[in-house]
């Protein structure tokens, strides 16, 4: 992999020479569930996204192979650890690791499948958290987990503990993973789960590796891709809150002109927190560059939360770096796609 990464760097021409003609790759896939390990494959689907709580795999295998049923309900199970590598010709990349999560027979037989937030789909105690932070609502989620799970999670974050409030926040007749994904949506936070760390963070801000796109070299299709200038994207993101009281609270941020969205937040009350959310969003949506998707191959190696520098000969200008915001991985006989979705831009 790294060899193939040095040719991207050194030699683009080469490179798209042999991407163009993908065929002379052998596709190679290594996937393992419990303690089974996959022997035949219809298709792989790989999804990665920071507005989703959770990474997720659909595998798809053939019911019959030479008029034969495949049987493998009985060697594997809901709850088993599931590896995906995919690459070509032996060199590959752990494209998702997580739990399997349903099981559904038929021809093809798909397998369902979601990362570690898979272990928070557990009930927990019903309780009202006042003056509640994000910290402290995820430590009591935490708290209920822990003790279930052979190795607990940690809590992982870079924000400071008061940075978002909530006056009243109420948990009923809910599972773990339900709380994280309303607090993940109030927020506006990402939040998602790593092997056993469960993390928090401001949008853009954790980097989980670099990657370079060019135009000319490893970009198939741009079709869900264009260029936007900030001054002719204006935007106003309204936030509105709620007291204790039922009195409204709303904070703007952006300028009018353009398009107005207005985001409903009934459960924090916390002005600062509204105000977070509100420029939190608004970075998502102004800024000079390229907003939509790029499809590749599997080769660069990219997911949620890396850097991805894009180059244009034709528009060298127009060159910058991305936050990559999800990511969908599809392989079959047909071959390995990688399709990359930009977030904000960063430089």
């Amino acid at each position: 992999m790294k060899q193939i990464r040095l040719v991207t760097a050194l030699c683009a021409l080469m490179f798209l020479t042999i991407f163009k003609a993908e065929a002379m790759y052998k596709m190679d896939f290594d996937i393992s569930i419990g303690n089974y390990q996959l022997q035949i494959l219809d298709k792989v689907t790989v999804e990665t996204s920071q507005e989703l709580l959770s990474d997720s795999c659909r595998i798809s295998i053939p019911g019959m192979v030479a008029n034969v049923a495949i049987q493998m309900e009985d060697r594997i199970k809901r709850g088993d650890v599931v590896t995906v590598k995919l690459g070509y010709d032996g060199a590959l990349e752990t494209e998702f690791k997580g739990y399997l999560k349903a099981i559904y027979p038929g021809s093809p037989m798909v397998l369902e499948c979601e990362d570690s937030v898979y272990l928070f789909r557990k009930d927990i105690k019903s309780k009202i958290l006042k003056n509640a932070t994000v910290k402290t609502i995820l430590q009591y989620v935490l708290n209920e987990v822990n003790p279930q799970l052979s190795t607990p999670f940690k809590l992982v974050s870079d924000l400071s503990n008061d940075s978002y409030k909530w006056d009243s926040f109420v948990i009923h007749n809910a599972t773990a993973f339900e709380v994280l994904d309303k607090l993940r949506q109030d927020s506006g936070l990402m939040i998602y789960a790593r092997d056993n760390e469960l993390h928090y963070h401001l949008a853009y801000t954790q980097k989980a590796g670099e990657v370079i796109y060019d135009f000319a070299v490893n970009i198939e299709d741009t079709d869900d891709l264009k260029y936007v200038v900030a001054a002719d994207a204006k935007v106003k993101i309204n936030v509105v809150g709620k007291t204790s009281k039922g009195a409204k609270i709303e904070v703007h941020s952006g300028e009018a002109g353009g398009d107005e969205r207005t985001i409903q937040r009934p459960t924090i009350s916390d002005k600062t927190t509204l105000e977070n959310i509100a420029k939190q969003e608004r970075l998502k949506l102004t800024y000079d560059g390229y907003r939509g998707d790029i499809r590749g191959w599997l080769i660069p190696y990219c997911t949620t939360g890396y850097s991805a520098k894009i180059r244009d000969e034709e528009y060298p200008a127009r060159a910058g770096t991305y936050y990559v915001q999800g990511t969908k991985v599809e392989f079959s006989k047909a071959g390995g796609v990688r399709i990359v979705s930009l977030g904000g831009r960063l430089s």
